[in-house]
């Protein structure tokens, strides 16, 4: 749709993005029969299509380079630390653009954005964890308010403990199954646990997706659409009467109209202005962050940006090296685990994969050895390695983002507290696996540049003082015509992935938002 300088220039509320806070925020609003319009800085343009097939199959095509590298190659410029996902062509055709759009300046950070519908949730991991009371602590909000929303989005996503059912427990591969069959051992874990990880990915049939057939494509795209993206609740809202979709809307700026809520927008080429009674930022936090400090006029004032430090490890179980690989697998997280941080009232968690569907060169590029004799290697050790993640709170993150002359810079910072979190809790997963037969790859723990995670919030949080924070409803601080639904509004960054919380309390303040509009007209 375009929009029309002629036409109505004043919306009900405006939704600014259509990633996963965006959709969760818009379904309450219109449910509750309000008129709304979501404004989505799309591409029109469509992306790469997924490879079709097994991971099997796709081994033994002579073209498979093309799935990993694109046709221009572009995915071999990758650097060792960034994620294989974030180097297919699918990933760069999602991301592609968007740190020039919004004026990104990154310094010691990586960051990490998209333009197409759906954002992001178009290449995440997949990985739905709900936060607990302890988690939410410094919250405006405890879990028993969020539960309602949970349950809601869990529904709609297709994720286990809401119907339609799903996939619970994934086919692990050889080495996470023998670690999750031998879990009886850890009577005496020290506070560590260990269960199977929770995805967003279907087991049966829903609104026009197919269920997870364990390909092993997870990696380059779902040809299923198994694994949940916002973008395919999009058509399901575009259905509705009084909801608008608008793509290449980007937003520019907000400003104050008298009273009202104004919107510089640009549209192909063109900028036009539009009023509305209450904006909804979901344009991802740092997009949101950066419209925040323009509309309050805070240039030059930087604010504190939460990511969760991150290290990754290799272990490896020794009876299963040079097994043959399986022409068919599942390649996102199979089994979660929490372990206390030493000397901290926190825990640091993270999320055990296999690694048999990864491109070989992917784990030769890490293997001291010439290349001929790193990919034979990388072969056999590939059915026996478990790969690990280890988060830890945002609070040992300390990163910071401010608008300067129209830019929106961030600068990154390593800490040694939060290098000495994330290596003592990974000693602590060593020995917790090695209980289980999985052993540690000797110097395979590599710590990741801040913002590599992809998880950013906090810039604007909820139940704190100050222009830039919200209210628990998520209405902006001196603002309220502004409401804040995305990650920028959690008030912390506890160390288990953040997606679903973000999806839950963008709900939870729609929700809110809609019951006072409600009000109002009454």
């Amino acid at each position: 749709m375009k929009l029309d300088p002629g036409a109505r220039r004043r919306y009900g509320v405006v939704i600014v993005g259509s990633g996963p806070a965006g959709v969760s925020a818009a379904w309450p609003l219109v449910e509750a029969g309000l008129d709304v319009l979501m404004l989505d800085a799309s591409d029109p343009a469509p992306l790469p299509p997924p490879p079709t097939g097994t991971i099997g199959g796709l081994r033994a095509d002579p073209g498979q380079w093309r799935h990993r590298f694109g046709d221009d190659l572009g995915g071999s410029t990758a650097g060792a630390d960034v994620s294989p996902k974030f180097a297919t062509p699918l990933a760069r055709a999602i991301t592609a653009g968007y740190a020039p759009a919004i004026g990104l300046d990154a310094q010691r950070f990586w960051a990490a954005g998209s333009l197409s519908q759906g954002g992001l949730s178009n290449i995440w991991g997949a990985v739905a964890e709900m936060y607990d009371d302890a988690e939410l602590a410094g919250y405006p909000v405890g879990a028993a308010d969020l539960a309602p929303s949970y349950r809601a989005v869990m529904a709609r996503m297709g994720i286990p403990g809401a119907p339609p059912p799903v996939l619970e427990e994934p086919g692990f591969t050889s080495p996470v199954q023998e670690v999750f069959r031998r879990r009886g051992r850890l009577r005496d874990a020290g506070g560590f646990a260990l269960r199977p990880a929770r995805n967003a990915i279907l087991a049966a049939p829903q609104d026009g997706r197919q269920p997870c057939h364990q390909c092993g494509l997870c990696l380059w795209g779902c040809a299923n659409r198994s694994i949940y993206s916002s973008a395919y609740e999009i058509p399901a809202l575009r259905l509705r009467p009084n909801f608008t979709y608008v793509p290449d809307g980007r937003v520019l700026s907000l400003f104050d109209a008298d009273g009202s809520q104004g919107l510089e927008v640009q549209q192909h080429g063109a900028v036009l202005r539009l009023t509305a009674d209450r904006v909804v930022l979901a344009a991802g936090t740092i997009a949101t962050t950066a419209l925040v400090l323009g509309r309050l006029g805070l240039e030059e004032t930087p604010v504190r940006l939460l990511t969760n430090p991150v290290g990754a490890i290799a272990f490896v179980m020794p009876g299963l090296i040079g097994q043959r690989l399986p022409g068919r697998s599942f390649s996102l997280g199979q089994l979660s685990y929490t372990v206390p941080i030493e000397g901290a009232a926190d825990h640091a968690a993270g999320i055990l994969y296999g690694a048999d569907t990864l491109p070989c060169g992917v784990i030769a590029d890490r293997l001291p050895l010439s290349r001929p004799v790193a990919l034979r290697a990388a072969r056999a050790l590939m059915p026996a390695l478990i790969l690990a993640t280890c988060y830890v709170p945002g609070r040992y993150s300390r990163n910071f983002l401010r608008l300067s002359g129209g830019r929106v810079v961030i600068r990154g910072e390593r800490t040694t507290e939060a290098d000495r979190a994330v290596r003592s809790s990974a000693r602590a997963v060593v020995r917790q696996l090695r209980r289980l037969g999985a052993y540690a790859v000797p110097g395979s723990l590599t710590l990741s540049l801040p913002g590599s995670d992809a998880h950013y919030a906090g810039t604007l949080p909820m139940g704190q003082a100050g222009p830039a924070a919200c209210g628990s409803d998520g209405a902006l601080n001196g603002c309220p015509g502004i409401t804040v639904a995305d990650g920028a509004a959690l008030s912390a960054l506890p160390a288990r992935h953040c997606t679903l919380t973000i999806m839950a309390n963008a709900d939870r303040i729609a929700r809110g938002l809609a019951a006072r509009q409600r009000a109002l007209a009454s």
